[in-house]
């Protein structure tokens, strides 16, 4: 009996459609109706009845999933058991993090971290979240940050921190006087950005097409700090979050709330679905959940 072949049955019976089963295996329906057959012939029992108008077992069908649903937890977890002992050895984590949400929250977390399970490597690439999106669903890093809202069947994710995005304009702008501002009112101003390797490009652009026009984009960079500078020499506005303002701590530019706008800079972890999360990997997700939200 093949592990295979009982893995195909078991999925066949969670959709009860041979065609929605076949999608999520990437096999063809034939060949996974072909599997299911090879099954049924070498426990010399009908599993699935052929005649009903609806999907239905037959009672060999029911006993058998009942079983094998059983059997293959138990096979999982032991797997599971055994990829705990690999990476006991291994102990290395693939972390994509962009510069900014980096720089805001993770220095002190992964030094703090790493202080206290001096065994477990953090190897972090630099990317912006568009970037890190992709290489989390291509597997070439383990575990992501980005900001949410993430929308993809294939992540599952952990919430990390809430926040703002707010307008940023120099001390001398015309704006400068303002406590809040309807986004409306930016439409001939013009904008400063990150790039579009980056979350905080597509924010802003979605709050300025909700405002009703396309912003003039005069400078996009990677760099938070280039922009703060080049906002604080007056050349031009820049949406932000929050917390990264606040970081920039400089005389030289104020902050500005922006009116019936939903967009906000909320953080957290993303993995593939269907990515086994070790023992080590959950154990860097709650302790930086817990360490940057009882700061």
């Amino acid at each position: 009996m093949k592990i295979k072949d009982i893995t195909y049955f078991l999925e066949v019976v969670k959709e009860g459609n041979f065609t929605k089963a076949a999608n999520n295996l990437y096999i063809s329906q034939p060949a996974l109706s072909k599997n299911v057959k090879s099954l049924e012939t070498e426990m010399g029992t009908q599993l699935i009845e052929r005649n009903s108008k609806s999907f239905k077992l037959t009672y060999e069908g029911e006993i058998f999933y009942k079983n094998a649903k059983e059997s293959m937890d138990i096979i999982q977890q032991e797997l599971n058991n055994l990829q705990d002992t690999f990476n006991s050895c291994k102990r290395i984590i693939t972390l994509g993090l962009p510069p900014v949400i980096g720089s805001v929250y993770f220095t002190s977390v992964i030094a703090s971290f790493k202080s206290k399970n001096p065994h477990i490597d953090i190897k972090i690439v630099e990317e912006g979240s568009n970037h890190i999106k992709s290489s989390v669903e291509e597997e070439r890093i383990d575990i992501g940050v980005v900001i949410f809202p993430i929308e993809d069947e294939n992540l599952i994710t952990f919430p990390i921190t809430n926040g703002n995005v707010m307008l940023v304009v120099g001390k001398n702008h015309r704006l400068s006087n303002l406590e809040s501002i309807d986004a409306k009112e930016l439409k001939d101003e013009k904008f400063i950005t990150f790039n579009e390797k980056f979350m905080m490009y597509n924010k802003t652009i979605k709050i300025c097409k909700e405002a009703g026009f396309e912003p003039d984009i005069i400078l996009k960079t990677s760099q938070w700090d280039y922009i703060m500078e080049m906002v604080a020499l007056d050349q031009g506005i820049s949406i932000m979050p929050e917390p990264i303002v606040q970081r920039f701590k400089n005389d030289d530019i104020k902050l500005i709330s922006i009116e019936n706008s939903n967009i906000n800079w909320n953080t957290g972890f993303i993995l593939k679905e269907d990515k086994y999360i070790s023992k080590t990997l959950k154990s860097f997700i709650d302790y930086t959940i817990k360490e940057i939200n009882n700061d």
